[in-house]
């Protein structure tokens, strides 16, 4: 850039010229870093920075991470939700509530009687990757706390269009307070479900395809983990489905001749594996994430979902005199099931009472989300439904819940991750041919010697077997 003269020195006016171009490129590489600083720090006030997991965690950090999943849903690039936080940081969220969950039994017990110990318990139903109508739960219930527990009745993810967000949030909130929350399993917290009602898709498209290879068998380790149901006091029982069968029976007398199970067989059972099939060692699994009630006394085959029972009024009530019980909450069916069974109450309203026997207790049906499914086909019919929460508190054992319902929250734009034209509403079980490829893991629950899980009936330790992987 320099004029020389003849003799090859550069002329003064030349020199002056090259000062002022080396001082015009430090100028814009300043600029250029405090541009990119600016942006690091707008990004930062979005929520846009990537966050690690440091246990233990805190609520700051857990609301941080709620609003930035929040404000990058209005995104329309699904994978920018790993600049959040990063497949590596989930693997290490997976791996740290796994660890607590493996500790907990299948049937989770808590009093609430202590003086420092809860005085109310927020119950919530199926939420189905709806994660704005979470955050407005959150926003009306409050937050886990000393004198506040959650326990959330299954089905986290599928259907909706953020199930990776709301998994990520409940699972945060657990690893925060592992003595608040309680995360039960639904029947979506499967293989089979989330193969087919998009959890499985959603994890690989915004997480790509090799990292979602590894999320998504360390997901169904964490699935098999949790637990069943949760007694709270002396008088409630929560669980997904419903009843269950005695473990004592033999397959024939199962099918043939069921009768009911106890909460000390309950506590007792596998928590079903990867995909509890309903048969044999992942039976009591099966049927408590499938079954339904039915308005006629009977215990049955549930044929309307090829697997679990179908469980009356009459059972019901033996059920709770049995185990003293007074108040028995499920979730499972939304209003598109129950539009498809107008002999039972309606679910509207997000909560309904099924069987009733006044003093001596209750079966209700409890459904978190609104609006709902999020996705349906152009002719199909919109339900338009509102959503329930309810609470119990100390002061009358637990036993009297008290609903809280809100509407929907709009919805950003968003795709689909599973096929519309499914039949029904999870009509089908895991031995349904509606599956989009082979299961990836063989059921435990029948003690195949071939399973990739191993199970220690003991303590219910679910590990991975990497050797067959």
């Amino acid at each position: 850039d320099l004029t020389f003269k003849r003799g090859g020195a550069p002329s003064i006016a030349a020199s002056k010229r090259g000062a002022r171009r080396r001082e015009l490129d430090v100028a814009l590489v300043r600029a250029r870093r405090s541009n990119h600083r600016e942006r690091r720090r707008a990004r930062g006030a979005r929520g846009g920075m990537a966050m690690e997991i440091a246990l233990p965690l805190t609520n700051e950090w857990v609301r941080k991470l709620a609003t930035a999943m929040e404000a990058n849903t209005h995104c329309s690039v699904p994978r920018r939700i790993s600049k959040i936080l990063s497949a590596t940081e989930v693997e290490k969220l997976f791996t740290a509530v796994a660890r607590v969950l493996k500790r907990e039994k299948t049937l989770v017990r808590v009093r609430g009687d202590g003086d420092d110990d809860f005085d109310e318990v927020v119950v919530v139903g199926d939420t189905h990757g709806q994660y704005h109508d979470v955050l407005k739960l959150f926003e009306l219930a409050g937050e886990p706390e000393k004198k506040k527990m959650f326990v959330f009745n299954g089905d986290f993810v599928d259907r909706g269009a953020w199930g990776v967000e709301v998994l990520l949030l409940l699972l945060a909130r657990k690893a925060l307070a592992p003595e608040r929350v309680i995360l039960l399993r639904g029947n979506h917290e499967t293989e089979f479900c989330t193969e087919c009602y998009g959890f499985e898709r959603e994890l690989s498209v915004k997480y790509g395809k090799t990292a979602g290879r590894r999320l998504y068998p360390m997901f169904l380790e964490l699935c098999a983990a949790l637990p069943l149901a949760c007694k709270v006091g002396d008088a409630t029982l929560i669980l997904h489905g419903g009843l269950f069968r005695s473990a004592s029976l033999s397959k024939r007398e199962a099918a043939t001749n069921p009768k009911l199970g106890t909460l000390a067989e309950l506590e007792k059972a596998s928590k079903g594996g990867a995909d509890p099939i309903g048969e044999g060692r992942s039976m009591i699994a099966g049927d408590v994430l499938w079954s339904d009630p039915i308005p006629e006394d009977g215990l049955h085959h549930n044929e309307n979902r090829g697997i679990g029972i179908q469980f009356g009024p009459a059972q019901t009530l033996e059920f709770l005199r049995n185990e003293n019980l007074k108040l028995i909450i499920r979730s499972h069916e939304g209003p598109d099931a129950r539009h498809d069974r107008p002999e039972m109450p309606s679910i509207m309203s997000g909560f309904c009472v099924d069987h009733d026997f006044g003093e001596d207790g209750k079966l209700c049906t409890l459904f978190s989300a609104p609006n709902y499914p999020q996705f349906i086909e152009v002719d199909d019919l919109r339900h338009n439904n509102i959503a329930s929460f309810v609470t119990l508190s100390r002061a009358t054992n637990f036993c009297d819940p008290v609903p809280t319902s809100f509407d929907a929250v709009p919805r950003p734009p968003s795709q689909c991750y599973y096929e519309l034209d499914l039949n029904g509403s999870d009509a089908e079980g895991p031995e349904s041919d509606i599956r989009p490829h082979e299961p990836l893991h063989i059921d435990v629950g029948e003690g195949d010697e071939g399973a990739r899980w191993k199970e220690d009936e003991l303590s219910h330790k679910l590990t991975l077997d990497h050797d067959q992987t």
